[in-house]
């Protein structure tokens, strides 16, 4: 009975969950391999740029025990890393961005190299609503709006731009394209729609709060670009399977200009690489710093290029990890990552 009751207790730790997931080093993987490109010369090349991962899994008893004793594990409950989305939610979030982030890596990518190429979307889509603002009444997340005040918006930008000409109190007029499923709900939670509905859409301006002068008009909605794309004579896709997130797309420019360019950009060598890229060049913060850097000194690379925008005390908590043998190289932008690859420029070794 006593061994039984062992058994139990041990089966109890390695499978019973916990409110409690580990954030775990995850690994590394080449990304030259996962971009194709139709439309312009590629070109092999020796080294590889790498993209890091990090693992998060449910924590069972034995997890927690592991997650104290090494240092690269980092144990968060459930509610710190899910909050109120799920698991679900989040992970369809998170598969969004990484959509996203590989659009703005190729769109930079191809900007630095000299290629023509422009983001373009077919609309500016509902995320969110603040339900105590006019648009509450009006607005469904999953709408999509193409129009303001008879001009058509596209973009995010283009429709803070259009709203920039309103003053809080003032009532705007837009298009509307709303998804419908049989019963009129709008289709917004991933549901097949039956129905497209036009609508023209009248609502009162609200003031935005960060404006201390609350002579801005916003809507008080959460955007995104609806069907978002790159229009370019080279057409790029990369194949990111199942990794999600926004943090792999510095590695994603610096590997389209890999294959886009002779030589080697990283000079025959592993070069890892973490870091968000935003639309105007530069490297933006992303999580799981420690253990991507983990990741990356047991896989034996030993130059790891990150954010410059890393808090300080996250830089710290790298280098402890690093030792001696893993370079770490902060970057701001892309340019900035360019040069410290190839500083004798594009196309050499």
């Amino acid at each position: 009975m006593a061994a039984v009751l062992v058994v139990g207790a041990v089966l109890g730790a390695a499978f019973v969950p916990t409110p409690y997931v580990l954030v775990q080093p995850g690994s590394v993987r080449e990304a030259e391999p996962k971009v194709s490109v139709e439309g312009a010369e590629t070109y092999d090349s020796d080294g590889a740029v790498m993209f890091t991962t990090v693992f998060v899994d449910d924590a069972t008893v034995f997890g927690l025990v592991r997650g104290a004793l090494d240092d690269a594990v980092e144990v968060r409950s459930t509610e710190e890393v899910y909050g109120d989305r799920g698991r679900d939610e989040t992970r369809r979030i998170n598969q969004q961005e990484m959509d996203l982030s590989k659009l703005v890596a190729e769109l930079e990518a191809l900007s630095y190299l000299g290629y023509d190429a422009r983001f373009a979307a077919d609309g500016v889509r509902i995320v969110d609503v603040d339900p105590d603002v006019p648009a509450a009444a009006e607005l469904q997340p999953g709408d999509v709006v193409t129009s303001v005040d008879g001009d058509p918006v596209t973009l995010p930008e283009e429709l803070r731009a259009a709203l920039a000409a309103s003053s809080p109190g003032d009532v705007v007029t837009l298009g509307v394209q709303r998804a419908v499923i049989g019963d009129g709900e709008s289709a917004a939670g991933g549901e097949t729609p039956t129905e497209e509905l036009a609508l023209e859409v009248e609502l009162t301006a609200a003031s935005d709060p960060a404006d201390d002068g609350a002579s801005r008009a916003v809507l008080g909605v959460v955007v995104e670009p609806f069907g978002p794309r790159i229009e370019s004579d080279v057409e790029i896709s990369i194949d990111s399977g199942q990794v999600t997130g926004p943090s792999a797309g510095l590695a994603w420019s610096l590997a389209i200009i890999d294959v886009l360019t002779p030589g080697s950009l990283t000079d025959g060598r592993d070069v890892a690489v973490t870091g968000e890229i935003l639309t105007d060049g530069s490297v933006g913060v992303i999580g799981g710093t420690a253990q991507k850097t983990a990741t990356v000194a047991r896989n034996g690379i030993d130059v790891f290029l990150y954010p410059a925008a890393t808090p300080a005390e996250e830089q710290q908590e790298m280098r402890r990890i690093a030792g001696d043998d893993l370079e770490l190289v902060p970057v701001a932008t892309l340019d900035e990552a360019v040069d410290f690859l190839a500083p004798g420029g594009l196309g050499g070794g």
